[in-house]
């Protein structure tokens, strides 16, 4: 059979992100049924086939079979059958916001979007597939960001003090806030000579205070 249909994406690879309504299609060329082989103690999918499969009692395991023919089934009896076919991605530059160039696929295939799993009402689903969207330099801004906020909830510091304190803190956020559609894959190097620094005055201020626990 050949089957045309149209699935909801995120709005760009990888990112939970699905404010714009994206949508791709695709076209199934295949069987009508696709037989999953489920482990059901540990729900992960162990092979498919478009001919039968005979689940083992020994190692629980189900078959779940996916109708092509409905639309809830066709994307993933898709997904399975069209897994590993060649493809010949496009690509568009997308400029970042330090002027780096990043080639964003332009075509994905339904692998690229999503995997396949197994949930406990016996069918398969698409899920979609994320990265952790953080960057180091992130990470380390928001380590630095922990450190200060850690006294600032605990002392009552003098007014240059806490101005300094106020001051870095809010340079931290306006920094995060700049990262927060910065992602890690469309980067060779971030420059972290841009993370806001502690003043070395609160690093000798706190040093002189009793640990936090």
């Amino acid at each position: 059979m050949s089957k045309t249909f149209t699935v909801s994406v995120p709005d760009q690879l990888w990112v939970d992100s699905w404010e714009a309504n994206k949508t791709e299609s695709y076209t199934y060329t295949g069987p009508d049924t696709i037989h999953v082989l489920v482990n059901t103690t540990t729900d992960e999918i162990e092979s498919w086939s478009e001919d039968p499969l005979t689940a083992s009692d020994d190692n629980a395991e189900i078959v779940v079979t996916i109708d092509a023919t409905s639309d809830a089934g066709v994307a993933v009896a898709h997904y399975f059958y069209s897994k590993g076919a060649e493809h010949e991605y496009t690509y568009e530059n997308e400029t970042n916001h330090d002027g780096s160039i990043y080639e964003k696929i332009t075509n994905p295939v339904i692998q690229d979007y999503f995997d396949v799993t197994y949930n406990t009402d016996d069918s398969v689903h698409l899920t979609a597939l994320y990265k952790n969207p953080k960057t180091v330099a992130e990470e380390k801004a928001e380590t630095r960001k922990a450190y200060v906020e850690k006294y600032n909830n605990v002392y009552d510091f003098d007014t240059d003090t806490q101005t300094t304190i106020d001051t870095f803190l809010a340079n931290v956020d306006t920094y995060l806030t700049s990262m927060a559609n910065v992602y890690p894959w469309k980067y060779v190097v971030i420059d972290e000579n841009d993370i806001p620094k502690i003043p070395a005055s609160l690093v000798s201020t706190f040093s002189t205070l009793p640990e936090i626990e």
